[in-house]
């Protein structure tokens, strides 16, 4: 038999060869129809609705903590929570990034993109990344000058005590929905911003700690607590970026044991080898080479190859899409 490779989801049509019964085959399997692309497109797109929905209820109120903090630290004179500020701003900021980021991402795929352009989502959340490394910088410069000019601590009253308090429940609220709905979307950039969200309550709770050591006159508190925030941050940042890096670089996605064990499994495989993933954590792309009995018709191949496709998109549901090269084992 001649090699056969089963492709899915790209809008290739396997070229008809001898001995098939008009790809009848080809033509009942649905992940061969246009209309199985389209679906395909309109189920990412529903998705980056609801993602979008998510970012434009976290910009909202990650502009009401910036402007907060920006304005009583204006009034207290508080070097902490003027740097807390700015990390809100940045917030904010990342989430319009966000929002464009996935209005770019939502291109459907073309020649010149055939895989779409998804990955656009993992470049903004890098983006996100750098701005809390840009937010980290912030932080420690503003500490050392605080600590090198011996600043006199800011005047907070009950009403800084009230600001932070309320932002750190609106940055905890802000994280966990973003986590969940990064979770329950598959959605990379939802993830970033969560991390960021929850270093922002970290920073929140060091803001307040200096404000209840600057009321009791210790003048250092509000530079040793803005330094303090500099590794909390710095972990976030980590975070973003080692969760990202692999899929711009191709790391593999899933464990080619257990793609080639469940590949194996299926009666008429005789060896599975170069078992290859990448991706997305929501859209992983894989490709694997099948052999099978030299006199095995194409027609067969083909029919083993669409039920393995479907056993592993059941047991790994976020494959998004597979190839499987058919070939003769060696006499």
């Amino acid at each position: 038999m001649t090699d056969d490779h089963h492709h899915h989801h790209h809008g290739e049509a396997r070229p008809p060869e001898a001995g098939d019964r008009k790809t009848e085959e080809a033509e009942d399997d649905p992940c061969c129809q246009t209309g199985s692309a389209e679906a395909a497109f309109q189920i990412n797109d529903d998705r980056r609705r609801r993602v979008r929905r998510v970012f434009w209820l976290t910009l909202g109120l990650n502009s009401i903590v910036a402007i907060s903090k920006a304005v009583y630290s204006g009034l207290s004179g508080s070097l902490t929570l003027g740097a807390d500020s700015l990390h809100a701003v940045l917030d904010a900021s990342s989430n319009v990034l966000a929002l464009l980021s996935l209005g770019w991402a939502s291109a459907p795929a073309d020649p010149r993109h055939p895989y779409g352009r998804q990955k656009i989502e993992i470049i903004a959340a890098l983006g996100i990344g750098v701005l809390i490394v840009g937010g980290l910088v912030e932080f420690g410069e503003a500490a050392i000058r605080g600590l090198v000019a011996g600043r006199a601590p800011p005047h907070v009253g009950w009403v800084g005590f009230a600001v932070v308090l309320g932002t750190m429940g609106i940055n905890l609220f802000v994280g966990r929905y973003e986590h969940h709905k990064g979770h329950q979307l598959g959605s990379e950039l939802l993830h970033a911003d969560a991390h960021h969200a929850h270093s922002d309550f970290y920073a929140s709770a060091a803001v307040l700690a200096s404000f209840v050591a600057g009321r009791a006159g210790i003048k250092w508190a509000d530079s040793v607590a803005t330094l303090l925030l500099v590794p909390l941050i710095g972990q976030a940042a980590w975070k973003v970026f080692k969760d990202n890096i692999p899929v711009l670089i191709d790391a593999a996605r899933l464990d080619p044991a257990g793609v080639a064990a469940l590949a194996r499994s299926v009666s008429g495989v005789s060896d599975v080898h170069r078992v290859r993933s990448r991706g997305m954590r929501s859209a992983v792309e894989l490709d694997l080479h099948l052999e099978v009995a030299p006199d095995m018709s194409v027609v067969d191949a083909h029919k083993l190859a669409q039920q393995i496709e479907r056993e592993l998109k059941v047991k790994f549901p976020q494959v998004s899409d597979v190839v499987i090269h058919v070939e003769p084992t060696a006499r």
